[in-house]
């Protein structure tokens, strides 16, 4: 029998004239025991939070923004092409994004909102966004308008937007809701979108505001011609997007965001929050 087991069960079965001894060793190895699995268990729920609202943002954000404002950017397959010959190994899928800001309205009710012009082919390289998009058909009715080319646009584009701004408007799939114009020689000037689907990431503040159309109706409400606001990259690990992004800045004469700056505060917040926790926890297991 080793020492470590003897000392232990000679406090844990002494005589009747020590069993003051048993009962202090049964409570510190309780005790230790209850501190230790509270500390298990809270760190469990943290980390699953910030997974799942990591995740919530990889869904509402592409993991690298490269863009150029106001100017924008042309010729986006020629950085198609550059970026997947820079980074081979590290990018999945390069796609063109529209991206201003602007004002909806249903009757008397108006919002601000934030239109986004996509590919949604072209996007899936990048990140799947059919899981938050309902229905599936509203995909594929985005995508029909995207493919078109050298042919007129539908008089009445589709657009997909966010739940929260669903109710805002009191608006259902299939009614009709009108942009405000931003542009300096068109400001003011109100064009009509139809609601095909709705777009439900779990964040307000993508969820009251977002607006997305096909690529060629952002580009023509806008007055854009052939030029997008800049290109969403997505990465075979996005953990990595802060270094990325960084060579990403030498190289090319882009603005360059990652994914972790669009929230910064939130994330330093959960990093605060997980120390603290943590500490608490840590103190109750020691006394």
């Amino acid at each position: 029998m080793s020492m470590s087991t003897f000392v232990a069960l000679r406090y844990l079965t002494s005589g009747r004239r020590n069993k003051f001894f048993s009962w202090i060793a049964l409570l510190s190895i309780g005790g230790v025991a209850i501190g230790v699995a509270t500390m298990i268990v809270v760190l469990s729920v943290i980390n699953g939070f910030e997974t799942e609202l990591k995740n919530r943002f990889l869904n509402a954000n592409a993991h690298i923004l490269a863009f150029r404002y106001p100017d924008g950017l042309t010729n986006t397959n020629r950085w198609n092409r550059r970026i997947q010959k820079d980074f081979k190994g590290k990018v999945t899928g390069v796609s063109p994004f529209v991206h201003y800001e602007t004002m909806v309205k249903k009757g008397p009710v108006m919002q601000s909102a934030l239109v986004r012009g996509f590919n949604p082919r072209v996007r899936e390289k990048v990140q799947s966004l059919a899981p938050w998009i309902s229905p599936k058909s509203a995909i594929q009715q985005i995508q029909s308008e995207a493919d078109i080319k050298n042919q007129p646009l539908p008089k009445l584009p589709s657009v997909i937007i966010g739940t929260g701004m669903l109710s805002i408007l009191d608006v259902q799939i299939g009614d009709t809701i009108q942009l405000i114009s931003p542009q300096s020689d068109r400001l003011g000037q109100v064009h009509s979108f139809r609601i095909v689907g709705t777009y439900n990431s779990g964040l307000k503040h993508y969820d009251n505001r977002l607006v997305a159309m096909a690529l060629p109706s952002s580009q023509a409400f806008f007055g854009m011609g052939n030029r997008v606001t800049g290109l969403e990259i997505g990465l075979v690990n996005p953990e990595r997007s802060v270094e990325i992004s960084k060579e990403m800045r030498e190289k090319y004469s882009l603005s360059v965001k990652e994914w972790q700056s669009f929230n910064r505060p939130l994330m330093e917040a959960l990093e605060m929050e997980r120390a603290v926790i943590f500490l608490i926890i840590c103190l109750i297991a020691v006394v």
